[in-house]
């Protein structure tokens, strides 16, 4: 019985490495004969040298030495699969990091990180837990040169916030700077919480320094939601309305705020007033209008 059982046991992981190490079968031969060998307890051995293997790769030390260089160096060194403006529209990112194909997810990770990588940050994080490690490691070095440049710049603005607390060209360059490094992840819950309080103060003078900004309004509605000021998230809400009458996103805004703090009659009551309005809705607020009336 044992022995059929071991049969089966071996068959299973004939199978998985087969599949799961198809694309280098000298890795997937090892990984077998360690958990034939050592049932089970054999699964982990190879991950005690997979990993300084990795970090010693040629390709590593490569994308090292890049991202060691300065922003002026030539990119063009590197080697590449698809153009960059191409890929963008051929092929969506995270598509490629799916592929079978290892060559091309670790060549577009290079290729990407001849672009602001700032810009792909949610990519990044998601490559990060690629199942190839050294597409991992690509990723996590993008995210440490990211942050590296993005901390540089957030000190530097931080420093000339206090003597430009009016100027709204600088706040709203601020704003963006913050909410990039939020973006950029793995950060603790008090520095993400740090920098939510920044961006909602940074906000706030930005309202004050143009009051015809629309964009930030629905920013600072936001960012009050996610640290539960709720009673700010109305004052702005309403200070949004007032501003902007005609437009639907106040009404959305307030509607979006009693939906989150489960107060049915004031969400009702912002329903109604909308749809009292003169304000001409777009596609999306007409539908949401009338889902919400079919309810009411």
């Amino acid at each position: 019985m044992l022995k059929y059982f071991y049969l089966i046991y071996a068959a299973v992981c004939a199978c998985y490495f087969g599949f799961r190490y198809r694309h280098s079968l000298p890795e997937a031969a090892v990984r077998f004969v360690f958990a034939v060998a050592f049932p089970f307890v054999g699964f982990l051995f190879p991950l005690f040298w997979r990993h300084n293997a990795n970090l010693n790769s040629p390709r590593v030390e490569k994308l090292e030495s890049y991202l060691r260089q300065d922003a002026q160096t030539d990119l063009s060194k590197v080697s590449r699969i698809v153009d960059a403006t191409k890929e963008v529209n051929i092929i969506p990112l995270e598509e490629a990091l799916l592929v079978n194909d290892l060559t091309t997810r670790r060549r577009t990770m290079i290729d990407l990180l001849k672009q602001d990588a700032t810009d792909y940050l949610e990519v990044l994080r998601l490559a990060v837990t690629n199942e190839d490690t050294e597409t991992s490691h690509y990723a996590v070095s993008a995210i440490v040169e990211v942050k590296r440049k993005l901390n540089h710049s957030l000190q530097d603005l931080s420093v000339q916030y206090e003597s430009r607390r009016d100027d709204a060209s600088f706040l709203e360059a601020y704003a963006e700077l913050l909410k990039n490094y939020m973006r950029s992840g793995f950060l603790d819950k008090g520095t993400m919480q740090r920098l939510k309080y920044n961006l909602a103060e940074v906000l706030e003078n930005w309202i004050a320094a143009d009051p015809d900004a629309f964009d930030v309004y629905g920013q600072k509605v936001q960012i009050e939601l996610e640290l539960g000021n709720y009673l700010d998230a109305e004052q702005v809400s309403r200070l949004f309305q007032d501003r902007f009458p005609t437009r639907e996103e106040p009404y959305l805004a307030l509607m979006n705020l009693y939906f989150t703090t489960r107060s049915p009659q004031q969400f009702n009551q912002a329903l109604l007033s909308l749809k009292q309005s003169n304000v001409r809705l777009s596609h999306e607020g007409l539908r949401f209008v009338r889902f919400w009336s079919e309810g009411a």
